[in-house]
Parts: C-alpha cells; structure tokens; sequence
C-alpha cells in the first residue's frame, strides 16, 4: 500500500507523531516507553528531508536517529502547555472531589449518588480554579503522628 501526502499535510501528520509520542513516552524512563510510537516517528521523520523539512528535523550519525530541532520543539511547545495545563486542573478538580466524597462516606453512597456527589464536589472546584487558581488552595499539616 502506497499513501501520498502533500507537504503540508505531511507537515501535520509530523506533527501529531510528536505530540502523540510526547504524550506516550515523555514521563517515561527509556525502558518503559511506547517503542512502537517512538519507531513510526523516526520512520516518518526519515521522509523529513524529502518533504524539504530538514530544518526542523534533523539526522544524528552518532545515534543513528532523527531529532527535531530546538525552533520545531518550541513551535509545539504552546500546544503541549495548553494541554498540560488543562489535565492539570481537571486531575486536581477530580481528584479532590473523590477525595471528599470518600471523607462523607461513599461506602453508604448507593453508586448513582456517589457519581453525582463527585460531579457536585468537583463543579465546586473546576469554579473556584477558575476563578481564582490556586490562589486560596491550602495544604492543611495533618495531626496523625507519623
């Protein structure tokens, strides 16, 4: 099977390769990443050349691999920040609306209610980050002797 690509849409495709095998494999040490991801992205960015864009991909002898430049990290870096940022206060939102329902006894909680608990908590959050950050989140020290 053959699939063409225009340059632009090569361009895009090189792009959703990055960010997909940033997402993957990023927070990963070197044993535990997606090789799979990591392979289809030295593939397609062997083509980089072709496609004229070998001045944001480059080719390292001494590893035998392609890397992206420093210009094309930073040109999708906004994109991975935007993303961060959002899971970031989603996660916390979440986390803490769990958190607080387990603390009223979700074991009591038939499963529909325990649900609706955690949307109610973590509407409260998601407003007040909004609006206000993390400007009046506090970390209580705990009494429990450790």
């Amino acid at each position: 099977m053959k699939i063409n690509f225009t340059k632009k849409q090569y361009k895009h495709l090189l792009d959703m390769l990055y960010l997909g095998d940033w997402l993957a494999n990023s927070s990963k040490g070197k044993g535990d990443q997606v090789e799979e991801y990591e392979e289809m992205l030295q593939y397609v960015c062997s083509f980089a050349k072709s496609f004229g864009y070998d001045d944001i991909i480059t080719f390292d002898k001494t590893f035998d691999k392609y890397y992206p430049t420093k210009q094309y990290e930073e040109e999708l870096q906004p994109l991975i920040d935007e993303n961060d940022d959002a899971v970031f206060w989603l996660q916390l939102s979440e986390r803490l609306a769990k958190r607080d329902v387990a603390k009223q006894g979700e074991k009591l909680m038939d499963p529909n209610t325990r649900l609706k608990r955690i949307f109610e908590e973590e509407g409260k959050y998601e407003t007040e980050f909004d609006q206000n950050g993390i400007e009046n989140l506090v970390i209580k020290k705990s009494n429990a002797k450790q």
